[in-house]
């Protein structure tokens, strides 16, 4: 049957129901009989629809309504017409009105009651009220959409004997938006929600990654990982081509390793986030300079530095891992971690002529050169770097440099830096008052 014919259709079909009531109580309310001015309008009414001249369709319902009983059994039907025809043209919530107005009148009038009928209304007008507060503007305009949506939903709940997988879906996503609109979840309602997702995993022979990624969002929202991290894997097995899920899964055992209260359990989420990369990776994913990079800095946190530098030199070279100075400073790190000071301060000369206007990076330069031995190379890398941009703390570099004057013995120049560091203002007293008495000793001894 065409869609427009079955939206007349099925509203008609109740004119075949049979009433609910004793005969005495019957007399006393609305029969369920449509009057002879209404079926003439749905003859008028029927090529409208069928048309989809949806404008002179509800004007036409709207005239009807108007000659009709308030609460006879022609106000019912056309209620719920005028509700479909909104519907249809996607008006969501001027199809509200009518849609509580028919409920009004099933509810008061029991010949009208349609078992079936009434909870499938229940249930659309929670929702309604749901897709209207969801694009509602402001918090308490949402929070008092989705509050009503409840309500309607709870009025469901109390009829129905058997909800289903799609309803309780429903109801968790409902309480989840309910709870998290403020940026403290409101934890019962969480759990709540937690509560219907869970009944409709038992009852789905298949569920839905909606439905699991719901349960996720409210397990990470309630502060538990392992649990959303299961439904994650479990995703990750059904639909290993969603790149989505694989970096989500990742970024929970990170979190997780964050969060860890003791390093055992820190590195065992660590390895589990490095297992889902390899993975990943296997099918395709998670393969950009960033994931790379990701790689590198579990590796970090795993102490695994040899691993870590030789994934930064090749990725450096091959552009695997994004050309920065942060990368550079990482392998440089990395070779100082496994005591190769000599390959460190190769990995800083290399990031200077890669970054050659970069001072604070010749400047890290200068002190790994230091850490060789070669105090003069250290001193003119130092002054180099002054003499460009990127320094946060130009004092503590010149106290710096007053330092290495002084081991060779450049008082002057050093005392000239300890001057520089004073106007600076960021270098403490206790380490320039200190070096400014011994260079003045110093001085003062080579003159005699």
């Amino acid at each position: 049957m065409h869609a427009s014919r079955r939206l007349l259709a099925v509203l008609l079909l109740a004119l075949a129901l049979p009433a609910a009531l004793p005969a005495q109580r019957e007399r006393d309310l609305p029969r369920k009989e449509i009057s002879d001015p209404t079926a003439a309008g749905f003859g008028r009414l029927q090529p409208l629809v069928d048309a989809k001249n949806y404008p002179a369709a509800l004007a036409l319902v709207e005239q009807l309504l108007s000659s009709a009983a308030p609460s006879s059994f022609d106000a019912y039907l056309l209620s719920q017409l005028q509700a479909q025809i909104l519907l249809t043209q996607n008006r969501l919530a001027e199809a509200i009105t009518p849609l509580e107005r028919a409920h009004a009148l099933a509810e008061g009038n029991s010949n009208f009651l349609d078992a079936p009928a009434h909870l499938e209304r229940l249930n659309l007008l929670a929702q309604l009220h749901y897709q209207v507060a969801a694009e509602a503007k402001g918090v308490e305009a949402q929070r008092q959409g989705y509050l009503t949506a409840l309500s309607w939903l709870d009025r469901w709940f109390a009829r129905s004997s058997r909800p289903s997988p799609e309803v309780r879906l429903f109801a968790a996503s409902l309480l989840y938006n309910l709870a998290t609109l403020e940026a403290q979840a409101d934890k019962e309602r969480l759990r709540q929600a937690l509560g219907h997702a869970e009944e409709a995993l038992l009852l789905s022979a298949q569920a839905s990654n909606q439905l699991r990624l719901l349960i996720v969002a409210c397990q990470l929202q309630l502060g538990d990982h392992a649990r959303a991290a299961e439904q994650l894997e479990l995703l990750a097995e059904r639909d290993p081509a969603n790149a989505t899920t694989w970096s989500q899964l990742q970024s929970l055992y990170l979190a997780a390793a964050a969060d860890a209260k003791n390093p055992a359990e820190a590195r065992a989420q660590n390895l589990r986030a490095l297992h889902t990369l390899d993975r990943a990776q296997a099918r395709g994913h998670l393969s950009s300079p960033r994931d790379h990079y990701t790689r590198v800095a579990i590796l970090f946190n795993l102490g695994q530095f040899t691993r870590a530098a030789e994934l930064l030199e090749k990725g450096l070279v091959a552009g695997t891992l994004e050309n920065s100075k942060r990368n550079w400073e990482l392998l440089a790190s990395a070779y100082q971690q496994t005591e190769q000071t000599a390959r460190a301060a190769d990995a800083m000369a290399r990031a200077v002529k890669q970054f050659p206007e970069d001072g604070g990076l010749e400047f890290s330069l200068a002190q790994f050169l230091y850490g060789t031995g070669q105090v003069a190379e250290a001193y003119a890398r130092g002054q180099a770097a002054l003499a460009k941009a990127g320094h946060e703390r130009p004092g503590q570099a010149k106290l710096y440099l007053a330092f290495l004057a002084y081991e060779l013995q450049r008082y002057e120049e050093a005392e000239r830096w300890v001057a520089q560091a004073r106007e600076a203002g960021d270098a403490p007293a206790s380490s320039l008052d200190p070096l400014a008495r011994a260079i003045t000793d110093a001085l003062a001894s080579r003159r005699g």
